[in-house]
């Protein structure tokens, strides 16, 4: 059921640096030494919050949620460490980011390559950079300068920032010891497109897990593609919306384990419900069940530190605005032409208008397990669906809000269509115009050429029926691809390399050449929700067959590969189906990806 989408110094350093690693693994009796720590960057006092500019025009009137800065700290000084860290912000500046590369890399060694940040995109955080959204008076701007007392806030809010950065990621680095790191994924509901009625998001929610050599749980990392706007405007206190929720419920889940949040692409994507703080703790609450599921599935091991590569594109602003087109929008009371009166004040003291925008993309590579992919800037769906349709889903974490948040980076498909995210919002990001349609393919050209050849394998895009023949130990691989699929509903997912929408009226059926006759073990790799698991099968090869049941993985995005029964074989030619038992079974049977079947000794 599970179709993938439902309805200067430090860029010179980074090249240089990051052109000369080679993506590797290091093993060590499957430990990592992986540091956790965490600091408080709740504001001091009241300051004027972002994310909405219908928002009063005061500074905040007290705390919901502390925030918090939190880094992962990866491998030892021999492999050479990587940090992330997530804040609970509304995005991280790149200039904050660059100054901390800058100083890591002198204190300890540290390639820019290996350092991310990841903001939260709560829109109940201090404001860090984007002062226009601050000017905003109903339909109208102040062409004033902010009030000193608030100006001085903010300057010190991003000063101290910027300190607490690195004593978190100094204090992750000293923490650093033997532990075990995993990831799987699951999903999540609450995401809503905000553009389309029924548009596509990413409901993936993968996790990695961080654990002592005996298993006690040390830190979780979550992600998951949606806005962080379940309250609205008219809150003018400072919290970190459904992700500190999340994260407060998944520490209080496991005392004394540091939980993180990141951001997919969900820049087109909002909460629903929305609107009031009992919606804000539900999103939370689904966040931590869900994560508790996958705490108790079986999950990936990574034994391999990540190994960063970081590349800096140009993206092209569609039209640059020459000074008398600027005059004549100034009179437009609308962020534009805000834009316009800030642009000429910048051109009379000497400067230019960019005409692109410097844009980093970032891949961390965990040996052939996981490739994360980190982008900049607020991040709309496509990213998310083109990249997991051609390099597949079952490797790929995507954070976006990554390293800097300079505007909206919309899809052609999104720029096509006009409207906020790729026209207006680029003005309130102090953007000259919309971005040209050839963006997209500029930035997944870049993830593609960061990325080793073992996690970029062209997947088909549909499945090729063909005579499966069994190996020189009589072991049968009976994947989705290579099956026919029979039914109203079923159909292949190259993202995943499996059959979905799979239901009572479907069937799949394989060509099998069987070399020796005998009894062979069988193997599933499948994934269920746990709503639809506990449906009766049939595994069926001529006139043999066993039956049993779905068992639970999770979620549709969890697989599990487990022996489901024992079936005698003929030599030859023959056909295999795997269908549902009974038709009065009706809704989801399960997502299928590959059956083994293995010749008993």
């Amino acid at each position: 059921m599970s179709s993938l989408f439902l309805p200067g110094v430090f860029m010179l350093l980074s090249i240089v640096l990051s052109g000369t690693m080679t993506f590797g693994q290091t093993k060590s009796n499957g430990l990592m030494d992986i540091g956790v720590a965490q600091v408080d960057i709740t504001p001091e006092g009241p300051i004027r919050l972002t994310g909405y500019a219908a928002r009063e025009k005061s500074e905040s009137k007290g705390v919901i949620h502390r925030l918090f800065a939190k880094a992962l700290a990866f491998g030892s000084d021999a492999q050479g460490p990587s940090i992330l860290i997530t804040v609970d912000l509304v995005g991280i500046p790149g200039n904050i980011t660059l100054k901390l590369a800058e100083q890591l890399s002198k204190k300890v060694g540290i390639d820019p390559a290996q350092l991310s940040i990841s903001a939260s995109h709560t829109h109940g955080g201090p404001e860090i950079g984007i002062l226009n959204i601050l000017q905003a008076r109903g339909k109208t701007f102040s062409d004033s300068l902010l009030s000193l007392d608030e100006l001085i806030h903010i300057s010190h809010y991003r000063h101290q920032l910027s300190e607490k950065l690195e004593q978190v990621a100094l204090a992750a680095i000293d923490n650093r010891k033997p532990a075990l790191l995993s990831w799987g994924q699951g999903q999540a509901g609450f995401a809503r497109n905000r553009r389309t009625s029924g548009g596509p998001v990413d409901p993936s929610l993968p996790i990695l897990r961080v654990a002592d050599p005996d298993g006690k749980l040390r830190a979780v990392l979550v992600n998951y593609a949606c806005h962080g706007t379940t309250l609205g405007g008219d809150v003018n206190r400072i919290h970190g919306d459904w992700i500190s929720e999340a994260q407060q419920r998944i520490e209080a889940n496991h005392p004394g384990t540091m939980a993180m949040v990141a951001i997919g692409c969900g820049a087109d994507a909002n909460p629903h419900p929305r609107g009031k703080i009992e919606h804000m703790r539900a999103h939370g609450e689904e966040i931590a069940k869900n994560v508790e599921t996958l705490l108790a599935s079986p999950l990936q091991s990574l034994t391999s530190p990540p190994v960063g590569k970081m590349k800096w594109v140009k993206l092209p602003f569609a039209h640059v605005p020459g000074i008398p087109e600027l005059i004549a929008l100034t009179s437009d009371s609308s962020a534009k032409g805000y834009f316009a009166r800030l642009a000429l004040e910048r051109i009379a003291r000497g400067h230019d208008i960019q005409k692109e925008l410097h844009y980093p993309v970032q891949v961390w590579v965990f040996g052939d397990e996981l490739a994360m992919i980190n982008l900049a800037g607020e991040v709309v769906v496509d990213y998310s669906v083109r990249l997991k349709n051609e390099l597949g889903a079952e490797k790929l974490w995507i954070n976006g809000y990554t390293n800097d948040v300079p505007s909206y980076i919309a899809s052609r498909r999104v720029i096509r269509e006009g409207g906020y995210e790729a026209e207006s919002s680029m003005y309130w990001y102090d953007k000259p115009s919309p971005f040209v349609e050839a963006v997209e393919d500029i930035i997944i050209s870049a993830v593609h050429e960061l990325l080793p050849a073992s996690l970029k394998t062209v997947r088909p895009e549909t499945n090729s029926p063909q005579v499966v023949v069994a190996d020189a130990d009589d072991i049968i691989e009976l994947n989705a691809e290579l099956a026919r699929a029979i039914g109203p509903e079923i159909k292949y997912m190259p993202e995943w390399k499996a059959f979905g929408w799979f239901t009572e009226a479907d069937r799949v059926e394989w060509d099998v050449e069987v070399k020796r006759k005998g009894k062979y073990d069988v193997y599933l790799e499948w994934s269920v929700s746990d709503e639809e698991a506990g449906k009766p099968f049939v595994f069926e090869a001529g006139k043999r067959k066993f039956n049993g049941v779905i068992g639970k993985t999770g979620s549709w995005f969890t697989y599990r590969d487990e022996k489901i029964g024992t079936i005698d074989l003929q030599a030859g030619k023959q056909m295999i189906v795997f269908r549902p038992l009974s038709a009065s079974a009706k809704g989801a049977l399960l997502d299928l990806r590959t059956i083994t079947l293995k010749r008993m000794n």
